[in-house]
């Protein structure tokens, strides 16, 4: 059933309001303070609302319904006994969707009540629909995207599980910059495939356990290349914010990284970002060439590469909330199963 709240200070008309619309669930306020706080909390299909109130009138009361996140959707009827025609383009600049003169022509007011109610709640679903499928997509786009990042996860087991994490690091760094969470969220599922390009290099050089050589680090530093070429030409945002990334999360602050040397901010913020949080969580795996870093020795590389290595703000970010980090790190390191 659906839910009217009228706001009116004079009783008969309310009780006259209520007999004519039996149909519907009534609720009723004698002033504009209380109608306010009903309808937050009642929140109904349609406010019925009288322009001549005391202490606040019903323009009033309807501009600070307007103003309420809750309740500003809401469609607003003024009942009136005024003349002319000011009034309603008063009432129609606040927001007010119809007019009902007093006295009520019982019909003509039913009738404009299910017309609005009705409108009220096509909208309401068909928004609930629309944001029931964004949510479906928003999800789809995670699951190919965590996808595509077990390619990786099949070539190397460490690579998979250090891609996830490297994209929650990346969200806690975009959190902590203060960017919407929309956007945390979008940098986050990018994050994933900033070392999507491996799937181009021999297992023998990704799983080697021992140093590389010359030849060898050549080859494996192609993978930030490769990355973007996979990601560069599609036609979703999201794909190109990953190839962006996968292209600048190995380039260094001070210009001596690849694969195009640049330096500061000419490298993206979300490359930079990558930077520390990709060598942040290498640095504490244990990896098939080396084994995990103390938890100190990692802060102190942070420490001496701040400035050189890694942007200054980013790497600042990461020492005063080093203990969170770590947290999150040990939270999100799985039990490797048994090859």
């Amino acid at each position: 059933m659906a839910k009217i709240l009228i706001i009116d200070d004079t009783p008969e008309y309310i009780e006259m309001l209520s007999s004519i619309l039996s149909e519907y669930e009534i609720y009723a306020a004698k002033e504009g303070k209380k109608g306010l706080a009903l309808a937050e909390m009642v929140m109904p299909d349609l406010i019925l609302l009288d322009i001549n109130m005391p202490l606040m009138t019903g323009y009033e009361v309807c501009r600070r319904l307007k103003a309420m996140d809750k309740v500003h959707a809401i469609p607003v009827i003024f009942l009136t006994a005024n003349e002319g025609s000011n009034y309603e383009e008063i009432g129609f600049n606040l927001g007010a969707v119809d007019f009902i003169s007093k006295p009520f022509h019982a019909g003509l007011l039913k009738s404009r009540v299910k017309t609005h109610v009705s409108l009220y709640q096509l909208q309401c679903n068909l928004q609930s629909q629309v944001e029931s499928q964004t949510e479906e997509i928003r999800k789809l786009n995670f699951e190919m995207t965590y996808l595509a990042a077990s390619i990786a996860e099949l070539k190397s087991k460490e690579t998979g599980e250090h891609l996830r994490r490297v994209a929650e690091f990346c969200y806690l760094f975009c959190k902590f910059l203060g960017k919407d969470e929309t956007e945390c969220e979008k940098i986050k599922m990018a994050a994933v495939l900033h070392d999507i390009g491996k799937v181009g290099i021999s297992d023998e050089i990704l799983n080697k356990p021992s140093a590389l050589d010359a030849q060898e680090w050549k080859i494996m530093k192609t993978h930030s290349l490769l990355g973007y070429e996979m990601l560069v030409d599609s036609e979703f945002e999201l794909m190109q914010l990953a190839a962006v990334i996968a292209l600048e999360h190995h380039e260094r602050w001070d210009g001596e990284g690849y694969p195009y040397g640049k330096e500061g901010e000419t490298i993206s913020l979300i490359g930079r970002i990558c930077a520390v949080a990709d060598v942040f969580d290498s640095l504490l795996d244990k990896r098939a060439y080396k084994e995990p870093w103390e938890e100190k020795a990692v802060r102190d590389y942070f420490i001496m590469m701040r400035g050189s290595q890694f942007d200054p703000q980013i790497t600042d970010i990461l020492l005063e909330n080093f203990d969170m980090f770590i947290y999150t790190w040990k939270a999100l390191k799985r039990p490797r199963s048994k090859r």
